[in-house]
């Protein structure tokens, strides 16, 4: 194991009883690095260093080797449940369509969350990235890599590249913000290049991702609109960031019931009102979203970025949420509807990942075409709640 903090040694196995580069950064990770910082050339040269990577130390039979991924939350244990559940392609031919048979399946994976600490996070992060290119006891090193943090592909994403360079061969390497941003930028290209047929890309992502500036290379090129989220905070009508306005009680569309709204007084004109499950506070942030669009001159919402990791769970409640919107009238007029665009398409950044980490597979022939089933080591601080990912949960031995 690399150099990871003691707990980290802590491993659980799981079995599914299932069947190039990157290019581009769009300017969301560290810019003009004018040379390698002192951790690559330890890592790249000095062989007395634990850290040390020997260019020609992979195996020969590559096609075997696993697929890592990095993060520094144990949130991002969503992209593997999304790779596990990937159906974008012919496994026969890998042409586009969907066969019935996962797109990983037989695949094995390393997921390593390391929280990195404040003081010394870039080169902690580059460290354990480091790990995963080399044998580390029984781990061998990955064929391809994806960061599925924010955080890291923000701070060391070019450092990075400066080790996978000089890895013989080259590692495939992905991350899953920069996907989401390249696909937001393909669909503006191919469909939004007339003046007369510009749109909006919302992005609804956590506010530690905005205080990274992860999505400011957007605004050159098209309009954007940009939504903080949380899972762990409920917006309230006393709540200083997610405050519920009393103007937009009805277009917010909540969900009254199953407990989902705790409130006091009239359902419209309530003396106090907290949003008291997920589905309402989604539907909160979408509507948060769509009012932004009235102040200012953006042209219509076409596309939505899901920043964060809960959201692809509420796909269904964004788009009901965006219809609801469209539709919603008072003083008998359409507030909403010249600035939606009546079909709304969700850009989901774990998928987008997953779909180029399969091509780089399939082009370089690196897809491991196993019979048995897939499976993930888990290399994390903590034990993961695998009641939140259910691909993950169908067996576990620890």
């Amino acid at each position: 194991m690399t150099r990871i903090s003691d707990p980290l040694k802590k491993v659980w196995m799981l079995f599914l009883l299932g069947g190039g580069l990157l290019s581009g950064s769009c300017g969301n990770s560290r810019e003009n690095i004018p040379h390698r910082l002192p951790v690559i050339e330890e890592i790249l040269g000095d062989t007395a260093s634990q850290d040390y990577i020997d260019p020609t130390g992979y195996p020969g039979n590559r096609e075997m080797l696993p697929i890592g991924i990095f993060g520094t939350s144990m949130e991002d244990l969503q992209l593997a449940e999304t790779l596990l559940g990937l159906d974008e392609h012919d496994n026969i031919t890998g042409m586009p369509g969907t066969d019935g048979i996962k797109d990983f399946a037989g695949e094995h994976f390393e997921f390593v969350c390391a929280p990195p600490a404040a003081d010394s996070a870039r080169v902690d992060m580059i460290r354990n990235i480091a790990g995963l290119f080399r044998w580390n006891d029984d781990r061998p090193p990955v064929k391809a890599l994806v960061v599925a943090s924010d955080l890291a592909t923000v701070e060391v994403w070019k450092d990075l590249q400066d080790l996978v360079k000089f890895c013989k061969p080259e590692v495939c390497t992905f991350n899953v913000l920069q996907a989401g941003i390249n696909k937001a930028l393909e669909y503006v290209r191919n469909y939004h290049g007339d003046r007369n047929n510009q749109v909006t890309i919302g992005i609804i992502a956590p506010a530690e991702t905005f205080l990274l500036k992860a999505y400011d290379c957007l605004t050159e090129d098209v309009a954007v609109a940009s939504q903080v989220f949380s899972a762990d905070t409920m917006p309230s009508l006393i709540h200083p960031q997610y405050r519920i306005r009393r103007d937009l009680i009805r277009a917010y569309h909540f969900n009254y019931s199953n407990g989902g709204m705790n409130y006091r007084g009239s359902r419209y004109y309530p003396s106090s009102m907290e949003v008291k499950s997920m589905d309402n506070a989604v539907r909160y942030a979408v509507t948060s979203l769509v009012e932004q669009l009235l102040n200012g001159s953006h042209p219509r919402l076409k596309y939505i970025i899901l920043g964060d990791n809960t959201l692809l769970n509420y796909k269904d409640i964004i788009l009901e949420s965006v219809t609801s919107l469209r539709n919603f009238r008072k003083d008998n007029r359409y507030v909403y509807r010249h600035i939606i665009d009546p079909e709304v398409v969700l850009i989901e950044p774990h998928k987008e990942a997953a779909i180029q980490l399969y091509r780089c597979l399939r082009q370089n022939r690196l897809a491991a075409f196993r019979t048995t089933p897939s499976c993930i080591r888990i290399y994390a601080p903590e034990k993961p709640d695998l009641t939140k990912y259910p691909l993950l949960n169908v067996c576990i031995n620890n």
